[in-house]
């Protein structure tokens, strides 16, 4: 039977949500089926659907776009997820099918990137890497100080008092454009996080604060230092644990107590549930790490690497990745020691969507994914980006893993195998440093 592939509209919503439903098997799992309800008619538009010769939607695939930064720059990156095939139509390749032209699709419509989690057998065939996730959690399982078993509640009292502002709920009337300023500062220039406008347009009817809610700001000095808001997360939680999530975050780095006093509030309020946690995609940033230790928050950071079922990335077109940033990179090599450099530097991923255990009867998405080798030709400070051979000074040859590591800077390109299985020069060293270091990177969109 044909199938056709196309972009979803407001009238295949009722589908999308059917097909999630007796895809996942999630009836009678209500959290799960009110987030499947929220998606399919909420943004119908965001899915790629399989329709049958009746028109009935049989398969699906979600395609959620997020803009990232990479210093002052920015690449578009494609986070694929609700893939879902009927259950009496699985086994018959529709799934292979429909992830082939997902990639396809990508490419064609300017991604950069890709994200997604799942298993790693299935979505490598398409050219998908394992890639880490990071995040920075709080266990509320008390504290061990020597002998004696601190308490949650004890560990972590109201913060009222314990620093010179004052918190107070959120209140969209009066702290929305000072959230929106927080958020833009915090998050502007900062590799690996969303890209944020530093303009909102107000809401037309603001909400007072709700005290219900664990939305908090912090006040000092006559202006809002620190907002957080956060959610209890019952689908995050193993066993009899409590899990909150905090969703939104920014700060003055100039008032490094406003970080923590904000982080101890959601601390006090969640001290009670015990065992419990509070789970983050705070960045890995040293001067937020000093600022939350400094006032009594313990926290852990954590970076998973994980292989049967992982967070997998795909460099959807390396070429235009590199011709996206390259006013960044011009700025970087401006900034450095090695600012009159000049030669060219070729970056290299082989071809993608090999099948595991290289198994020749398989469906491999390689004709959709060839290596790609480019070219980055830096001559009178200026970095120019040209694909096809050519003369090089230096050749990588990295995964796609590597690749977007160094991009995001989450690991300078010097510290990865490429760069130290080679002799570079003292010279070649300092370009890649200045190039691609490493950053305080936020963590949430790529993982």
């Amino acid at each position: 039977m044909d199938h056709e592939l196309r972009r979803a509209t407001a009238e295949d919503a009722q589908g999308i949500f059917e097909t999630q439903v007796d895809a996942f098997g999630i009836a009678d799992n209500p959290m799960r089926l009110e987030r499947a309800r929220a998606s399919s008619f909420g943004h119908p538009e965001a899915h790629i659907v399989m329709l049958d010769q009746t028109g009935r939607v049989v398969g699906l695939v979600h395609i959620g776009d997020d803009w990232i930064n990479v210093g002052k720059c920015a690449v578009l990156k494609g986070d694929v997820g609700h893939v879902s095939i009927r259950t009496e139509l699985q086994g018959e390749g529709l799934g292979t099918r429909m992830m082939r032209w997902t990639v396809r699709w990508l490419r064609d419509h300017g991604y950069h990137l890709s994200r997604l989690g799942g298993l790693v057998h299935f979505y490598s065939r398409f050219g998908w890497e394992p890639f880490p996730r990071r995040f920075i959690e709080m266990n509320l399982s008390g504290v061990h100080g020597g002998r004696r078993q601190i308490a949650a509640v004890e560990a972590f009292p109201e913060p009222d008092g314990l620093f010179p502002g004052i918190i107070r709920p959120y209140d969209e009337s009066r702290d929305f454009e000072a959230r929106v300023r927080l958020r833009h500062d915090f998050h502007d220039g900062r590799s690996g996080t969303w890209r944020v406008s530093p303009e909102a347009e107000p809401p037309a009817d603001p909400a007072g604060p709700d005290p219900d809610a664990l939305n908090w700001v912090y006040e000092r000095d006559g202006a809002v230092r620190a907002y957080l808001f956060a959610v209890e997360s019952p689908l995050e939680a193993k066993g009899d644990e409590t899990v909150f999530s905090i969703g939104d975050f920014a700060y003055d780095p100039a008032y490094p107590d406003a970080a923590a006093a904000v982080v101890r509030k959601l601390l006090a309020h969640a001290a009670p549930y015990e065992p419990g946690r509070i789970t983050s995609r705070l960045p890995f940033d040293e001067m937020l790490a000093e600022a939350l230790q400094l006032g009594g928050v313990y926290f852990e950071r954590k970076e998973m690497f994980q292989a049967v079922a992982s967070n997998m990335i795909l460099v959807v077109d390396l070429a235009a990745t590199l011709r996206q940033i390259a006013p960044e990179l011009n700025d970087r090599l401006a900034d450095s020691l090695v600012a009159d450099w000049e030669g060219a530097i070729e970056i290299a991923i082989p071809a993608r969507g090999a099948c595991p255990g290289g198994d020749p009867t398989a469906v491999t998405a390689g004709d959709a994914l060839p290596g790609e080798a480019v070219r980055l030709t830096i001559a009178g400070g200026e970095v120019s980006v040209a694909e096809g051979p050519g003369p090089v000074d230096l050749a990588l040859q990295m995964t796609q893993a590597q690749f977007v590591k160094a991009l995001f800077g989450i690991a300078a390109l010097t510290e990865l195998a490429p760069a130290r299985t080679i002799a570079l020069t003292p010279t070649q060293r300092a370009v890649l440093d200045a190039l691609f270091p490493r950053t305080q990177t936020g963590s949430g969109p790529w993982g």
